[in-house]
């Protein structure tokens, strides 16, 4: 669970540092701010209007609507609607999307990203991208081999140990052998 004050501190530069279509943004953030009970029931997630309550704000570069509410699929973006929500049914769970360029490089934004629970997020991940990220991990961890053989080797070189030197090295010119294939 991610602490209120984490999401409190995000939620402020997010006010702070990305640029709104519509006012009523930044008047919906500073009443979740400023209501610790409202804000402890808030989970930030990708894809929110998917959930049963979500809230999808966007930033001035994208294209959709700058804000829209889902309840159980109807959708609706009247931010008096939006807000009266948000205040008469504070204790239910209010998912939460930020849209802003970079996102995934904001250290802030991923410290309160929280997992959909109406998705799983492996669900969208096609299988290219898979073989991507574990051909990615498997020459990883095959550079990891190769400079902890080197090491290994200097070290026996230093130690004078001519048999250790000579199976390691051996182990090193298979092992670049395989990455080459």
């Amino acid at each position: 669970m991610i602490d209120v004050g984490e999401k409190r501190e995000f939620l402020v530069w997010l006010i702070n540092n990305v640029s709104f279509q519509r006012r009523e943004v930044i008047w919906i953030l500073n009443y979740l701010i400023n209501h610790e009970a409202i804000l402890r029931n808030v989970h930030i997630v990708e894809q929110a209007l998917k959930t049963e309550r979500g809230l999808a704000l966007r930033d001035i570069s994208q294209k959709e609507e700058p804000m829209m509410f889902s309840i159980e699929g109807h959708q609706f973006t009247n931010s008096d609607q939006i807000f009266h929500e948000i205040r008469l049914h504070w204790q239910q769970p209010l998912y939460l999307e930020c849209s802003f360029p970079n996102s995934w490089q904001n250290p802030q934004y991923l410290s309160v990203l929280e997992d959909n629970p109406a998705l799983s997020w492996n669900d969208n991940v096609s299988e290219e991208i898979v073989s991507e990220v574990e051909n990615f991990l498997k020459s990883q961890e095959q550079e990891a081999q190769v400079e902890l053989l080197k090491k290994q080797i200097d070290l026996a070189l230093e130690a004078g140990d001519k048999e250790a030197f000579l199976e390691l090295s051996d182990e090193l010119n298979r092992l670049k052998l395989t990455v080459q294939k």
